[in-house]
């Protein structure tokens, strides 16, 4: 059989002595008062934390701590969410936090799991990830609660991430009996400082339901369709040039009208377009209001603007073939833009399916079928050379036989010494 024994003395000294074990990382970061509302426990080695960034989004940070006799660094990844960042790869594994990228530089840095999961958190948190897509249903859901409706209450939003953590669990065969909920206690990100100089300022809790915004109508076209500053000036010397001329206060026609037709002049005003009247010394004088100066130019501005109003009516008419061309394909490159989204978020979702690790027990019976197959190889070619030979010594042949059959067989051993490491782990 085979031994990986030099393997681990070779780590053991390649490490230098930590002042914390295991179990103590640990246990500073599960009972850590910021940390601890929002980690659940998915197995011995493995934890998820919830929180959410600047911009609203909610993560989730899994830290796994190795199991192994040395102290090993921990492994976050960033899990359900495709990004872009300087702290991860493409694989949403956090590579960009120097105090982990090694254990030796991890126990060097004597920092606490606690202290170094909250400077993680806190920095995605603060310098939140690009071009966020979301890939896994449950973190969507718990997305949508705390985006979505702002008249939900404490309760509901803690229904959801508790959902959703025990939709994680359920996929990573997590007990049910082992985990601790998120949201029982005090919530993520409270005790963070408020002065900028010294702390960042607190984050979002995850559980707390979304503030109630109010509606915001769309935005009126002016404030789209703007004017350019010739424009602007355009307009403000059309309208010095459209000033209306003042109203005159005296009119000299009246004076030579008696009492009874200025009278009349009241009750129907339709007499003021053309009447005459009689003085008492007995000349006749008409009184014609159309043919007023003020009338006039008040009738040539209306003529105006209805011409150049009309002018502008046509050209509109004019473009609306365009307009519906180009309204038409906006709505096409939408539907295609949308069907194009969906798809890109579709092989993403199966991407991610496809990197998940392969579940130990498939693993093992895959290795016990290569391991009989190899093995029947073996025998095989073992039954093959005696039958052919009859048992009497070919020296040459007898060399031949036994290379290959060593070769054969050493593949036997080598899948049967990983089987045994994997069903001893």
């Amino acid at each position: 059989m085979f031994s990986w024994s030099g393997g681990n003395k070779e780590h053991r000294r390649s490490g230098s002595t930590s002042q914390y074990t295991r179990q103590m990382h640990i246990s500073s970061y599960l009972t850590d008062p910021i940390l601890k509302p929002s980690t659940r426990k998915i197995n011995d080695s493995t934890y998820d934390t919830v929180f959410q960034t600047k911009d609203h989004n909610a993560l989730i940070l899994r830290v796994h701590i190795p199991p192994s006799i040395s102290i090993s660094a921990p492994r976050m990844t960033l899990v359900g969410v495709r990004a872009v960042h300087p702290w991860i790869d493409s694989k949403m594994k956090v590579i960009g936090y120097s105090n982990i990228k090694s254990d030796a530089i991890f126990v060097q840095s004597g920092l606490i799991l606690s202290k170094v999961v909250n400077e993680v958190v806190q920095h995605f948190q603060l310098n939140p990830p690009k071009q966020l897509v979301i890939v896994d249903a449950g973190l969507k859901r718990l997305q949508d609660s705390l985006t979505g409706n702002a008249n939900a209450n404490n309760n509901a939003a803690n229904q959801n991430v508790n959902s959703f953590a025990n939709h994680y669990n359920q996929g990573n065969g997590a007990s049910n009996g082992h985990a601790q909920g998120y949201g029982n206690g005090n919530r993520y990100g409270h005790g963070y400082g408020q002065a900028p100089s010294s702390q960042p300022p607190a984050p979002t809790p995850v559980n707390e339901p979304p503030k109630l915004e109010p509606y915001k109508l769309p935005p009126h076209f002016t404030q789209i369709i703007t004017l350019s500053t010739n424009e602007q000036q355009q307009q403000l010397a059309t309208l010095k040039n459209l000033e209306l001329p003042n109203a005159p206060t005296y009119f000299p026609e009246f004076d030579s009208l008696d009492r009874n037709t200025m009278a009349n002049m009241i009750d129907d005003p339709s007499q003021l377009l053309m009447v005459s009247a009689s003085t008492n010394t007995s000349t006749s004088t008409s009184f014609n209001l159309s043919k007023q100066s003020i009338v006039q130019e008040m009738e040539e501005l209306k003529f105006t603007l209805m011409e150049a109003n009309s002018t502008v009516a046509e050209e509109h008419l004019n473009s609306e073939p365009t307009l519906v061309s180009l309204q038409n394909e906006v709505k096409h490159l939408q539907s295609s833009l949308k069907d194009k989204v969906e798809l890109v978020n579709e092989l993403q979702r199966r991407q991610m399916e496809l990197c998940k690790p392969m579940k130990m027990d498939k693993i093992v019976h895959k290795l016990k079928k290569a391991k009989k197959k190899i093995f029947d190889e073996s025998e095989e070619l073992a039954y093959d050379w005696l039958q052919e030979s009859g048992g009497e010594d070919g020296g040459a042949e007898v060399i031949s036989f036994l290379d290959k059959f060593l070769e054969v067989r050493t593949v036997h051993h080598v899948r049967a010494a990983k089987l045994e490491r994997l069903q001893q782990s």
